[in-house]
């Protein structure tokens, strides 16, 4: 849950938002102001989700940066002669924010029964975020294979960061032809506007006849 916000605290803040959008959209509306009205309709309706969605995409960056060191460990872990659930259990223990939150409720699931498919199929239901997919796919794939854990933990750990390293590329190309269109569109207009005022400046050229002197 982003924050803590519980069922409860959502109604909450969806009713004290809402009830803040419709008072200032009457007052809007009473001043003639109908755009100004809408845009407080807006925010009663949508400022909590606006949030929510936030955080959401918060957690999920967070989890994303923190998959592929915790592999790396967890491979390690293993390596050592653990078994997978337990050195799940003890990496888990070392890491703190909502990675390990949902290996704990992974954990905790396991510990009441449920296989270790199932569980890790719940893991990639409640996170949208396509490394966690790719974490739970590979081992469950690797798991059918009979790979060893080892290799499998660190192959995806690996293709994390090659995933990791290609979107960042590709949001590094978005942004050059940005930074191009700012430059052109302010900056370049800019510079020479203000090199030709000094050229003019420098060169001493009287503009008495512009103002007929």
């Amino acid at each position: 849950n982003p924050g803590g916000l519980t069922i409860d605290r959502y109604a909450a803040r969806r009713a004290v938002y809402g009830a803040l959008g419709l008072l200032g959209a009457f007052s809007m509306l009473l001043r003639g102001q109908l755009f100004l009205a809408l845009l407080m309709v807006a925010f009663g309706l949508f400022w909590v989700e606006a949030g929510i969605w936030s955080a959401i995409r918060v957690r999920r960056e967070h989890i994303e940066r923190t998959l592929p060191d915790f592999l790396d460990v967890l491979a390690v872990v293993v390596s050592a002669g653990l078994g997978f659930r337990q050195a799940l259990d003890r990496v888990a223990e070392k890491y703190e924010g909502p990675w390990s939150d949902e290996l704990r409720i992974t954990l905790r699931q396991m510990d009441m029964g449920v296989s270790r498919r199932q569980a890790f199929e719940e893991l990639r239901r409640r996170n949208d975020s396509e490394q966690v997919a790719m974490f739970v796919t590979t081992l469950q794939q690797g798991e059918e294979l009979g790979a060893p854990i080892v290799e499998t933990l660190i192959q995806i750990a690996n293709d994390m960061r090659r995933t990791d390293a290609q979107n960042a590329r590709r949001k590094a190309a978005k942004a050059v032809p940005k930074a191009t269109f700012a430059v052109t569109s302010f900056l370049l207009p800019g510079t020479l506007v203000l090199l030709t005022v000094g050229f003019v400046y420098g060169a001493d050229v009287d503009f008495s006849f512009l103002t007929g002197g």
